[in-house]
């Protein structure tokens, strides 16, 4: 068991000291990207979901030709308001850039929404990097949602008050 921790603390130290040494090497730009889901946000088959994207500069100088690719599946969702590919073009050193994506899911069931991919310059050298995922959505059906939420006036019409 100690023979397992000892390992698992030289992996550590030494993925430490690599970023370290990466990080004092170069210190240019360090783009960071989050795509996301309110954390109250329901997933209903039919009505609108919003995905925010936020791109996070936190190195020390500025990041060129940033841009943001996301390929919606148009299987399980039509964009209604804005745009899944964004050019934000320079980003200067601990800059922000958000957006917002409005999707209205198209069936219910379990879909892996995937990660953005971003690209952008430093020094003249071309990075790419992989934003953080929702994940695994379960897309409620129209009418298991209706059931839940229904006041259930249709079943209480036919009874004379």
């Amino acid at each position: 068991l100690w023979f397992t921790m000892l390992k698992a603390v030289i992996a550590v130290a030494t993925a430490m000291a690599l970023a370290e040494e990466t990080t004092t090497e170069a210190p240019g730009g360090l783009v960071l990207a989050r795509k996301h889901i309110a954390a109250d946000a329901l997933v209903v088959e039919g009505k609108p979901l919003i995905f925010s994207y936020e791109v996070l500069n936190v190195g020390g100088a500025a990041a060129a030709d940033v841009t943001v690719s996301d390929d919606i599946d148009g299987r399980w969702f039509d964009v209604v308001a804005g745009e899944s590919a964004a050019r934000i073009g320079d980003l200067a050193a601990e800059a922000r850039y958000g957006y917002n994506v409005t999707v209205v899911p198209t069936k219910p069931g379990r879909v892996d929404v995937p990660r953005a991919v971003v690209t952008y310059s430093v020094g003249g050298k071309t990075k790419t990097m992989v934003s953080s995922s929702p994940g695994l959505l379960e897309v409620t059906s129209a009418a298991a949602y209706l059931r839940a939420t229904s006041y259930y006036v249709k079943e209480w019409l036919p009874f004379p008050l």
